[in-house]
């Protein structure tokens, strides 16, 4: 009797549970919170976010992961800032495949870049497209640089509005002449299956620095590129003890007006990881790593102020330390996303976080 008793009770109990859960009012779409978990599951290392607001006001958030025993480009969307697709495994080549960029033309088309190496410092510039940023054919990925034994990575892209990839990287191998990484071209035109040769690109490089960690992107009506520029005593710019950020513009993405030095913070500042996003104004800023305060924190400032830096810079107190920090409009009014990656070296995992201005 005591058990039919405690059984009823807790049959009504449950029905009554599943009637409140049922009813509760659904969470509000993009809602401010703290930092939360995106590359759940993965004991391994994510890397190199990039996030993207579509124009049906999904975010897209793409990486690179060793969660499947093999460097490949993973991405995942929400709709509400709470509920994500299952990561979808873009790429699946026994190579490694690092550091996507992923953008949305004019037309809606998804355009994604990478770098496939199969070797330390031996390998090219992929690329793909898709009609829904979840479906990605790897039969139709295109070798977006082909020379043989050379070291591109770190590519950034953008899409004009006639149709034209523009893909830069970086490269040292392919400067015979000096021993600096330099930043390189690869256009694909309009109706055209391949890209055309590689150039150098027009203006940037300089003999005596390395230039590194690209970032391009359609700023309105003009195109703005940002990158890292060091001496010559380390190759790679998160080793050096000193790195400043230069900027340049364009009317057409190709050629660029001279280049110009913003970080002019004195002594061994470090300034890294820069990233290029719009607010929902349509005023464009940049996003970086940066040691001016002493401690590490991403910094921010509006692009039209950059000639008078440091007026204009702020530190970005939505966002930890971490590095490789992104920022996304979302389709609510003063609302943000932010992804970087945080955690040990070998474990890193890849953090978002909604937040409003």
């Amino acid at each position: 009797m005591r058990t039919a008793t405690f059984l009823t009770v807790a049959l009504l109990s449950f029905a009554a549970s599943c009637k409140s859960d049922k009813n509760a009012a659904p969470a509000t779409p993009f809602e401010a919170g703290d930092a939360k978990l995106l590359s759940v599951a993965s004991p391994t290392k994510d890397e190199d976010p990039s996030v993207l607001l579509a124009r049906d006001g999904t975010i897209y958030v793409a990486w690179f992961s060793d969660r499947g025993g093999n460097p490949d480009i993973y991405i995942t969307s929400t709709k509400n800032g709470h509920d994500w697709t299952t990561p979808v495994r873009v790429t699946t080549n026994a190579g490694g495949d690092f550091d996507p960029t992923l953008v949305q033309d004019d037309a809606g088309k998804f355009h994604l870049t990478w770098f496939r190496w199969s070797a330390l410092f031996v390998g090219h510039i992929m690329y793909n497209t898709s009609d829904d940023g979840l479906t990605w054919n790897s039969a139709n990925e295109i070798e977006a640089t082909k020379a043989p034994n050379v070291d591109d990575w770190v590519p950034s892209l953008t899409v004009t509005s006639d149709g034209t990839v523009l893909i830069y990287f970086v490269s040292k191998v392919r400067n015979t002449t000096t021993p600096q990484n330099d930043i390189y071209l690869a256009v694909k035109r309009p109706g055209v299956a391949d890209f055309d040769a590689v150039v150098g690109a027009s203006g940037i490089n300089v003999p005596t620095a390395h230039d590194h960690l690209p970032v391009i992107a359609r700023t309105g009506s003009t195109y703005t590129l940002v990158w890292v520029r060091t001496d010559l005593t380390q190759e790679i710019p998160w080793q050096n003890p000193k790195s400043d950020l230069y900027y340049a513009t364009s009317t057409d993405g190709r050629t660029w007006s001279t280049p110009a030095k913003f970080t002019t913070d004195q002594g061994n500042v470090v300034n890294l990881y820069p990233a290029l996003y719009v607010t929902q104004d349509n005023t464009w800023r940049v996003l970086w790593l940066s040691t001016r305060s002493g401690s590490v924190q991403p910094f921010e400032a509006p692009i039209a102020s950059l000639a008078q830096y440091p007026s204009g810079v702020v530190a970005s107190a939505s966002l930890p330390s971490g590095y490789s920090h992104h920022i996304a409009r979302t389709p609510v009014t003063g609302t943000y996303i932010g992804v970087w990656v945080q955690g040990p070296e070998g474990s890193q995992d890849i953090y978002y976080r909604i937040f409003q201005r």
